[in-house]
């Protein structure tokens, strides 16, 4: 039978820290000024450092008050009540805009630490870039911006951007749980050119995105020199009669099963506003034509699917529908942000305050994601991998230890034959690196 003591020593489940703090430092986010607060970065740091943890409420940093191995890990001056914290943040949300861009500097910095894994089409690399919308339930608040979402609960509704293979955040932007996944899009996309420019390795950037976006206005802004896109075009109130025409008389069959056929190829049409045409974009196509169920139940009505995408790519129909099928990662980018890291049910009144909140959240993720690689590269080889944000946070941000004092030094041991020591190890020397 064991039985249970207390001890004066200081035991620690949380020694990822050390590596929370390691990546604070090289991103800046002390350095994150406020107008008007002077202790600005050591807040930010401070919900960086629980959001590492999976936590994004201010009641958690009641938890830390005390705590000498979270001030010492993230090199705080000291830790803050949540009542500080709170106070704090709605100072600083007259000045948002200003300490946002200080913070997406920063999550670009955690960014080019690590690889970006792209798409090799046709012997070309091109680096994605998901960009889409999610909900954010926060029923049963009056918090400021949330209304009705397109999902039938009242919540947010922001919109992120992803690079690479791997889903590190290049932005986000909080929006009212109303607004329309088009409204603003447009601007979004030329504030992530900006940060593109730094971030990516060279190469060719690749667009992704849903209906939502199909406009003229997107088009534009996502194709060009360099530039590509794979985004799924609203057919609006096309008729599905003339499309099945059009695709058996330009598509290509493709094997399906009995009762179903589908035919998949490219029509020469453009997207328009008024005079203006995007002769490089065409349409991609893939028209169904089912007359029985997957069961062999004849229909009385024969059912036409039609899907259609925007690209300015020269490979064939079949790899852009491949591509576009990639797309939908993304939507395990948005759960392991708001599931694996608590990120859903924002903690403030103030839709400015948590505008900052995800901004620092963004910072956590993309910290957490360079984590999860780094930790199983082997062999100095990098190919692409990925590890849910969930298991990083399990397996290197809750690692136990003993926090001891020598002298001076403060010390944080690990059980030798803990098996995460020797990952912990190299990542604590890959963060020590110059």
């Amino acid at each position: 039978m064991i039985k249970i003591q207390s001890t004066t020593e200081t035991i620690e489940s949380k020694g990822g820290m050390l590596l929370a703090g390691k990546i604070a430092k090289r991103a800046g986010l002390a350095r994150i000024k406020s107008a008007l607060v002077n202790h600005a970065g050591a807040v930010i740091v401070s919900l960086f450092g629980l959001m590492m943890e999976g936590k994004s409420d201010f009641e958690s940093m009641k938890e830390k008050r005390g705590s000498l191995f979270f001030k010492e890990a993230l090199t705080l001056p000291y830790v803050y009540a949540k009542e500080t914290v709170r106070l704090y943040l709605e100072q600083m949300s007259a000045d948002a805009d200003a300490v946002i861009e200080q913070l997406r500097e920063s999550s670009a910095k955690i960014i080019c630490q690590a690889p970006l894994h792209g798409l090799w089409i046709q012997g070309r690399h091109y680096l994605p870039v998901d960009i889409d919308t999610t909900t954010m339930d926060n029923s049963k608040t009056k918090k400021e911006g949330v209304s009705r979402t397109y999902q039938g609960f009242d919540g947010f509704h922001p919109i992120m951007a992803y690079a690479g293979k791997e889903g590190y955040m290049l932005d986000c932007e909080l929006r009212p749980g109303s607004q329309h996944c088009q409204k603003g899009t447009a601007a979004f996309i030329e504030g992530l050119k900006e940060r593109l420019r730094g971030i990516q390795s060279g190469g060719r950037l690749l667009f992704r995105m849903d209906a939502g976006n199909d406009s003229f206005e997107t088009l534009t802004a996502v194709t060009g020199e360099g530039r590509y896109c794979v985004i799924k075009r609203n057919k609006r109130r096309e008729n599905g009669e003339k499309w099945l025409k059009t695709a058996k008389r330009h598509g290509a069959r493709v094997e399906t099963r009995k009762g179903k056929k589908t035919w998949i190829g490219t029509a020469r049409i453009h997207p328009r506003k008024k005079d203006e045409i995007l002769e490089d974009v065409i349409c991609v196509f893939e028209v169904t034509e089912r007359k029985t169920d997957s069961r062999g139940n004849r229909y009385l009505i024969p059912e036409i699917e039609v899907n259609t995408w925007w690209t300015n790519l020269s490979c064939g129909a079949e790899k852009v529908i491949e591509l576009y099928h990639g797309h939908a990662t993304s939507e395990q980018f948005h759960s392991e942000l708001k599931n694996d890291m608590g990120v859903e049910r924002l903690p403030s009144g103030k839709l400015a305050v948590n505008k900052i909140m995800l901004a620092v959240a963004m910072n956590a993720y993309n910290a957490l994601k360079l984590l999860g690689q780094k930790s199983i590269e082997k062999g100095g080889r990098k190919k692409h991998k990925r590890k849910r944000l969930e298991k990083v946070i399990r397996d290197l941000i809750c690692v136990a230890g003993k926090l001891v004092k020598h002298g001076r030094d403060l010390i944080f041991k690990m059980n030798e034959r803990d098996p995460m020591l020797p990952v912990f190890l190299r990542l604590n020397a890959v963060l020590d690196c110059p």
